[in-house]
């Protein structure tokens, strides 16, 4: 292999790319991070930072690798803003989901038990009969609050785990798209940078960039778009009710979102299914009514070819490793991806779910 230009090369400025170059440079590696256009200018820029976990009954690999990263955000996340001297919005202020039919309530009222076992007696999950925030004829049959569920804000967030990143040592240098990736090196209009070990966080174009060397990945690109309420719920729970979300922010805003577009002309684009989406939320909390939008946001986030993230070594591609998948859990996760990576890069043992390996998504 010719001469390193850094230990690590990381492929994407998102949150998973940042979270892999922080944990490896807390490991004393050097890490450069080649960003094709701005940070966070993927699905990552988005704005409604939900953190949240699926439902605790039928507990497999995936669910436990999610409990975990929730249980172990507040840590990373004071931490980063510890060590950037910026403030992330990260809060653990629980979830509000109303429940729409007797056979709803009967469910979430099993789930009570299912919750305490399987979230090891540190987050609630109980069944309440309203909350002032949720209209009542969307709560007829109660409401589920559990207190595993976070906020916080994507632009903050991303501006914290910069500036920690580069306290550590990491470069980040954006403009510099990767046109190819090879064995323990990437290229681009620069020419060929070598690293012993790359990490691909490329979001939805990280999916072409694999596609010469493990055949076609069908990897998704699914639309989604979202709105910023000038309204301040303060540490209220975010709301999730009918596919919508709503999560008051640290900031004194609240976003509401997001649409699932698998077919769509313009990413970038925001219409007429945003307005569908405030006229849930606003339906749900009618406390957003009158509320003025001083954001609109449309934005790709990647989905991988299986309902799973795909991490870990690529086959058939030596020193390369994949953080690529995000979909809707990316900023819930984001911190425990970047540990398992660096893990990957340092040749320490990895204890990852079978699923999330590339090779299960191939094929």
């Amino acid at each position: 292999m010719a001469k390193q230009d850094a230990d690590v090369i990381v492929v994407g400025a998102g949150v998973w790319g940042l979270c892999c170059a922080f944990a490896c440079a807390k490991r004393g590696l050097s890490v450069r991070v080649l960003e094709a256009d701005r940070i966070g200018s993927g699905a990552s820029g988005g704005i409604v930072g939900a953190l949240a976990p699926h439902t605790p009954e039928q507990w497999e690999p995936k669910k436990q690798f999610q409990f975990e990263a929730l249980s172990e955000a507040a840590s990373f996340w004071s931490g980063v803003d510890a060590l950037s001297g910026q403030v992330s919005g990260y809060g653990r202020i629980g979830r509000l989901m109303p429940l729409t039919s007797e056979r709803t309530r009967a469910l979430a009222e099993e789930r009570v038990d299912q919750a305490n076992q399987l979230w090891q007696g540190k987050y609630d999950w109980t069944v309440l009969s309203s909350h002032p925030l949720v209209a009542e004829e969307i709560a007829l049959h109660g409401i589920v609050f559990e207190t595993l569920s976070a906020r916080l804000f994507p632009a903050h967030a991303l501006k914290s785990l910069v500036a920690a990143c580069r306290a550590l040592g990491v470069q980040i240098e954006e403009g510099q798209r990767v046109a190819e990736i090879g064995a323990h090196n990437v290229s681009g209009p620069w020419g060929k940078t070598e690293a012993k070990s790359v990490i691909l966080a490329a979001g939805v174009s990280g999916f072409s960039l694999l596609e010469p060397h493990v055949g076609p990945m069908n990897g998704q690109a699914v639309k989604g778009q979202a709105a910023l309420l000038d309204i301040d719920l303060g540490d209220a729970p975010q709301i999730f009710a009918d596919g919508v979300f709503v999560v008051p922010h640290a900031h004194g805003c609240t976003a509401v979102g997001s649409t699932s577009e698998r077919e769509w002309q313009n990413a970038r684009l925001v219409d007429e299914k945003l307005d569908v989406v405030l006229a849930k939320a606003q339906k749900i909390c009618p406390s957003l009514a009158g509320a003025e939008v001083i954001q609109r946001f449309a934005g790709l986030r990647p989905r991988a070819p299986r309902p799973d993230p795909m991490l870990g070594p690529v086959p058939g591609l030596e020193g390369v490793y994949a953080a690529m998948g995000s979909f809707k859990i990316g900023f819930g996760i984001a911190h425990k991806v970047g540990e398992v990576l660096a893990d990957y890069a340092t040749g320490n043992q990895v204890d990852l779910p079978p699923k999330f390996q590339v090779g299960q998504h191939l094929g």
